[in-house]
């Protein structure tokens, strides 16, 4: 059993130098044999969409390629535009603020009275005071825009 561990490397390495011993001793293939280089590519007279033949190689360059130098030029300056004078806007009127709610005292089919006795006319939730302003009813409490 001890000899037959020590055998199978040696004949592993063996057969790994044998082969490669083989592999360089091939001939080299003359030239003769070798495949044509590719094509260089044209486009299909018929079709300018596909290419003549395929595979194919791209053509060598015309000239030598130079390296230049980038500019970037600055765009023009753009004149201010001129500046047109506004005339100044009159005084707005003061509007006035919305009151607190008012709690209401009583209601009919007219309107309702507030708990000061102010009459607020209307059906619903719109309503409208003595100066005609819009108020809201919400619950048991009026609020004047």
């Amino acid at each position: 059993m001890k000899t037959m561990i020590k055998t199978i490397p040696a004949l592993a390495c063996a057969i790994v130098l044998a082969g490669g011993h083989a592999w360089a001793q091939e001939p080299a293939a003359p030239a003769e044999s070798l495949p044509e280089p590719l094509p260089v590519c044209q486009l299909d007279p018929r079709d300018s969409g596909k290419l003549a033949v395929e595979p194919c190689r791209p053509a060598p360059p015309v000239q030598p390629r130079r390296s230049v130098a980038q500019v970037i030029g600055r765009m023009p300056a753009q004149p201010a535009p001129p500046v047109v004078p506004m005339a100044p806007l009159p005084p707005s009127p003061a509007v006035p603020m919305p009151r607190a709610p008012q709690p209401i005292g009583a209601c009919d089919t007219g309107g309702c009275l507030d708990a000061a006795g102010a009459r607020y006319n209307g059906a619903g939730n719109a309503t409208l005071d003595a100066n005609g302003r819009i108020c809201h009813r919400n619950g048991a409490f009026i609020q004047c825009f």
